[in-house]
């Protein structure tokens, strides 16, 4: 350990990779070493470097789909929803994409961003992969790809490459996943692999050490295929050693996963490495995807190796109509974001170790994508933090130039460094370091929150004019005199629009960017 060492309240220290050069973080217990590093990107896309102490909720990341991560805007295969689409843009894009949304994520104190589609030979495989990760770990951001184990292509999701699960199900059709007629389960042309096979087995702990081996990588986010049973005979087998009362997508969930955390064992003290289990973890009468765990929590919890890390889906353990921006105006913990019959106030999970996703402002909750969630971000940052998670991820795969998607990312910023926050707090302390002040910063969250909660007087419609904010809006001319500055009143500008109640600008249809 270094001498001068800093050790937070979680217990992370900050140490030096002899072979890199790079800070990372570390940890006395099982913990994860997400990289970091001190150098600035290069000043050509929207970046702030904002002051951040170490953050109370330090493995927080953004979570993206290659094909639909947009921060370069004119290539004509943008996509904005799927997860079953081919890579449509040109190679380079996707290695741009994500050199943008890096050094964006560095300037935030972002540690992680999540790609599913990290490997595919139509945007530049192994070597594009390469170049993504080495460039976001000079950034101090840990690339942490997508693997499916059972389902979702495996280590290299779509191409000719041995560690793609569809190669390898081709070449040992005797080790799908089968359904209850004993036919290989299919969905969109895919097939799903039995966790049981021997040859699966062999295939999948090769294809997890070549990750690690090959990329630099500081972790992996794990999936399985979503709520799926197994009824190979082989998997079947395996069912009378596993907890009788144990639901069967747990039980399926628990029998690949297992697998997994074991392959990377010296991985999990240095890395993170989470894998989703595609529910909350509160109570129901049932096991419900998104939702509840049904009566019991899944087996799987006290058999994975330590420092396995669970991902909890949030989404449906938030309030379903967030509190209105004003309840966190003053304070950063009302009584009413803890009066919630999916999340009760001591409510946490029985594992070790928990992250946690949330789906609110994206494509998969109710179409929300692009629009602004400050409230359900923080709400999910105060409630994770008092239950003990050690981070929460969003989607990061929009743009920032869209103000709505700025203001999300600012907010998941500022939350998952000081959880317990008021938007006053977030004004004062985040948006003061965007729009040049603290007053300015404190002014925009309180007109903000009075626009989200329906509450505004006519003192905030008249503080909201950017000209109150130090602009001149010149005729036929630059709002400003850099792009430092234009950039601040852009703020202003989608503001004053949405007080004013005329159409958001940043779209002239529902095709999102």
């Amino acid at each position: 350990m270094n001498a001068g060492a800093k050790i937070n309240r979680r217990g992370f220290l900050r140490r030096s990779l002899a072979n890199a050069g790079i800070v990372t973080l570390g940890c006395a217990a099982p913990g994860p070493h997400l990289l970091r590093a001190a150098g600035r990107p290069k000043h050509d896309t929207i970046l702030w470097k904002l002051d951040r102490p170490e953050p109370a909720l330090p493995n927080s990341y953004f979570w993206t789909w290659d094909h639909s991560t947009n921060w370069v805007l004119d290539d004509p295969g943008l996509q904005h929803s799927g997860c079953y689409n081919k890579y449509f843009k040109q190679p380079e894009a996707f290695v741009e994409d994500y050199r943008r949304l890096s050094g964006f994520a560095a300037g935030l104190g972002i540690r992680g961003i999540v790609i599913w589609g990290f490997l595919r030979d139509s945007h530049g495989g192994v070597e594009a992969a390469r170049r993504v990760a080495a460039s976001a770990a000079s950034q101090g951001v840990a690339i942490l790809p997508g693997f499916g184990t059972t389902w979702y292509g495996g280590a290299y999701y779509e191409g000719n490459h041995r560690y793609n699960l569809d190669c390898f199900l081709r070449q040992h059709p005797d080790a799908r996943m089968l359904d209850e007629k004993g036919q290989p389960q299919q969905f969109n042309g895919q097939f799903g692999a039995c966790p049981a096979h021997p040859a699966y087995q062999d295939w999948l702990r090769e294809s997890l050490h070549w990750l690690f081996r090959e990329f630099a990588i500081g972790g992996l986010n794990l999936e399985n295929g979503d709520m799926l049973v197994d009824y190979n005979p082989l998997t079947r087998a395996r069912r009378k050693d596993w907890p009788a009362d144990d639901p069967e997508p747990f039980y399926f969930q628990g029998l690949s996963y297992l697998q997994a955390f074991e392959a990377v064992r010296p991985e999990l003290r240095r890395k993170l490495v989470a894998c989703a289990t595609y529910t909350g973890f509160g109570y129901g009468a049932q096991l419900a995807q998104n939702e509840t765990m049904g009566p019991k929590p899944p087996a799987m919890l006290h058999l994975l190796p330590p420092g396995s890390v669970c991902q909890w889906t949030l989404t449906g353990m938030l309030l379903q109509e967030p509190l209105p921006l004003t309840c966190y105006l003053d304070e950063g913990a009302p009584a009413a974001a803890f009066v919630n019959p999916h999340w009760p106030r001591d409510l946490r999970p029985l594992c070790p170790r928990s992250v946690g996703f949330m789906h609110q402002g994206s494509q998969w909750h109710n179409n929300s994508r692009g629009q602004q969630v400050v409230s359900s971000i923080k709400e999910a940052c105060l409630r994770a933090y008092r239950s003990g998670l050690e981070g929460v991820s969003i989607q990061g795969e929009m743009t920032a130039r869209n103000i709505p998607n700025a203001l999300n990312y600012l907010a998941f910023s500022h939350f998952t460094h000081w959880p317990q926050d008021s938007m006053l707090d977030f004004g004062r302390k985040t948006l003061g370091q965007v729009l040049g002040s603290e007053e300015h910063g404190q002014a925009y969250a309180e007109i903000l929150s009075h626009w989200d909660a329906g509450t505004l007087t006519k003192d905030h419609k008249s503080q909201v004019a950017p000209d109150r904010h130090g602009f001149r809006v010149r005729a036929s001319g630059s709002a400003g005199d850099t792009v430092d500055e234009y950039q601040r009143f852009r703020f202003w500008e989608w503001l004053q629009q949405m007080v004013e109640e005329n159409r958001d600008r940043q779209y002239t249809s529902r095709f999102q960017l």
